[in-house]
């Protein structure tokens, strides 16, 4: 800011005293635009024009002004050179003193005025800058009386990084990747909470089994139906948890424990791919594991997978979360890895997986050794609680293919191939990528290995083992069984190698985010189809139900159903679920002559008698079965059809309902 005029030898309230030469040069140089204008006769701009160098233009003010008169020059305080030319200036002065200093420069260091100042800050010049031979031109700021001009110390720019991304942690990158989290959340609940429709068999003999074991629980109530040997699982543990909530708010509460579940699974998923990885990647896998069809339908479907799929994701993260802990700390991990194997025994796939897990984590910190001990303890911990509760027996005997038609492999593996093929593939990508280049290129200054490509090689074998493992193993047993939501184990452990793909597919600082975008979307595009067939798949449970409604009876009937679980929930009104019998399981039937029949034998006597009020065939169920009950049904002669219902999508599936007269 310049001085007040007040204060500024440039700026002065009155006119300054001239002297007679000044008189004259003023004379001589009058115009209507002030001296210097273009305007002006020629003769006055011609160099030869005599002017005294050393004589000031105003001998009442110094020649040099005060260096306040600058104040924003100060930075420029240097020897520098000025071109020749000539400077006119009309109107007010300029504040920056740098305009004062071009326009009367000259190169001898003498400035020549003309005109008096003026009260509104204006000033005449006259004459042109002279060139003239000489010493070499110094700033007219400072004089030689001042002493040497004051050097300042230059600029110095600051390290700029070669990147604007650090690998280090950051807590505004964490809070981002919740943001994105949180968005990522928001997507799957939405894809899940569209999937409305009445309940599956699976739903609701869970729901049933539930109900029943509250019941114990508080009353004593026995345990009457035979649909406690469909649940994958101990009757104990989730049954009643899907129970209460259908007794809360029917089958919507039931499946909204699930998704409940279900987004907690996504959150851990994240959170231990952000442990093994960085955010970046965490991000990517747990957006492409919130889409598929196994994570979305399983997300909204009453049954143990939600509660097991979450126990492993709980067990996965305490292993990863503890490699850096005391060895016994290891321990933590073992209840829930045990919860996990009894909510539902397929569960019991994924302990090699983390047992791997556990060695891999803590050999580069804490040695093989003691690493072997850490997987050692977990399984003996977990092997140690399920023992007591006689459940090793159970999940011995437990087998996949139970009530389930018998395939091809390769059928069972087009399936599989079907429903999570992309997002394995892309799993295995991740994997070799990560194998070949441990960094993930956001940040090239960072070239540091923390870990060995055999740690590297070890930990995508284990993580995409699992993911490869489940179709392998539904395809050796011939069936696809409820392969569907089994899936979601191999995912859970697979996510963090599929989030590895997309970021390599992206590349370093978002190079080509639109192929990590397209991969998405085709995941996105084939999760939404794959559940909503999922979803309306099979005959039309609606009408079979009216029609079963008409003639089931509280007391005295016995109903014969391939279609479990849906009859007892829905009709509980009008009958019990003990009235119910399951044809997939078989049944104990003493004909007249008082021998007793068990399972499918049992079944196909008691049909040919005529024992049961109700016969309900589904196509779906097991061939063997189904086709000898439909014998018996003919053979007897002491049924009729009385409705018969095919699957909406078109599919083979059908309904048939058949009534004793």
């Amino acid at each position: 800011m310049m001085p007040s005029e007040t204060d500024s030898p440039w700026f002065t309230p009155h006119t300054p005293a001239r002297t007679a030469k000044t008189e004259d040069t003023a004379q001589a140089g009058s115009g209507a635009h002030g001296p210097g204008h273009p305007d002006e006769p020629a003769g006055f701009l011609d160099p030869a024009y005599p002017v005294d160098p050393a004589y000031p233009a105003y001998p009442d003010e110094p020649a040099y002004p005060d260096d306040n008169a600058y104040p924003d020059d100060s930075a420029h305080r240097q020897d520098v050179a000025y071109p020749e030319e000539q400077a006119h200036h009309d109107g007010p002065a300029d504040q920056d003193a740098t305009a004062h200093q071009d326009a009367t420069a000259l190169h001898d260091g003498t400035a020549h005025h003309d005109g008096p100042a003026h009260h509104d800050g204006t000033a005449h010049h006259d004459g042109p800058a002279h060139a003239e031979e000489g010493p070499a031109p110094t700033d007219p700021r400072f004089h030689p009386s001042d002493g040497p001009p004051v050097e300042l110390a230059p600029y110095t720019i600051p390290a700029v990084p070669a990147t604007g991304w650090d690998p280090a942690p950051s807590p505004r990158r964490r809070w981002i990747g919740r943001a994105l989290l949180f968005a990522v959340l928001a997507v799957q609940a939405a894809l899940s909470l569209r999937l409305l429709g009445a309940a599956h068999p699976d739903e609701a003999i869970a729901m049933i089994v539930g109900r029943q074991e509250l019941d114990h629980l508080f009353d004593g109530t026995p345990v009457t139906t035979d649909l406690v040997h469909r649940i994958p699982g101990a009757p104990w543990l989730y049954p009643p948890l899907a129970g209460a909530a259908a007794n809360a708010s029917g089958i919507f509460g039931a499946r909204l424990v699930s998704l409940v579940l279900a987004l907690a699974t996504t959150v851990l998923a994240y959170s231990l791919t952000r442990r093994l990885f960085n955010e970046r990647v965490a991000i990517c896998g747990a957006a492409a594991y919130a889409v598929v069809q196994s994570t979305v339908v399983v997300g909204f479907y009453a049954a143990p997978d939600a509660l097991a799929i979450a126990l492993v994701a709980v067990t996965a993260w305490i292993v990863v979360r503890t490699a850096r802990a005391p060895v016994a700390l290891v321990l933590l991990a073992a209840p829930v890895a045990a919860l996990a194997v009894a909510a539902e025994y397929a569960a019991v796939v994924a302990l090699p997986t983390l047992l791997a897990l556990t060695v891999i984590s803590a050999s580069a910190r804490k040695g093989r050794g003691p690493a072997a001990l850490r997987a050692l303890l977990l399984a003996v911990g977990t092997v140690g609680l399920l023992l007591p509760f006689g459940l090793l027996d159970d999940i011995a005997a437990w087998s996949p293919t139970q009530g389930h038609e018998a395939r091809s492999a390769g059928s069972v593996l087009l399936s599989a191939a079907q429903w999570s093929g992309l997002f394995t593939l892309l799993a295995c990508a991740g994997a070799a990528a990560y194998v070949r280049r441990e960094r993930m290129y956001e940040s090239p200054e960072d070239d540091e290995i923390t870990a060995t490509r055999l740690r590297r090689a070890a930990l995508s074998t284990t993580l995409c083992g699992t993911a490869l493992l489940i179709p392998v193993l539904y395809a050796c047993l011939g069936t696809p069984g409820v392969m569907f939501r089994h899936l979601g184990f191999g995912m859970l452990f697979a996510a963090p190698l599929a989030g590895v793909g997309i970021t390599r597919l992206v590349g370093a600082h978002f190079r080509n985010p639109q192929l990590g975008i397209l991969v998405w979307v085709v995941l996105l595009a084939l999760g939404l189809e794959q559940a909503s067939l999922r979803y309306q798949d099979g005959p039309d449970s609606g009408r079979l139900l009216s029609v079963l409604r008409l003639h089931a009876q509280p007391h005295g009937g016995r109903y014969l159903t391939e279609v479990e679980g849906l009859p007892e929930y829905y009709l509980g009104s009008v009958s019990k679920p003990d009235q119910w019998f399951s044809a997939r399981r078989g049944t104990e039937y003493q004909d007249r002559a008082g021998v007793v029949h068990r399972g499918d034998d049992g079944t196909v006597t008691a049909v040919r008698d005529g024992w049961f009020n109700l016969v309900v065939l589904d196509s779906t169920a097991p061939s063997a079965i189904n086709r000898a009950v439909a014998d018996a049904v003919g053979a007897g002669g002491h049924y009729r059809l009385i409705a018969q219902f095919s699957s909406p999508t078109g599919d083979s599936g059908t309904y048939k309902v058949f009534l004793r007269y």
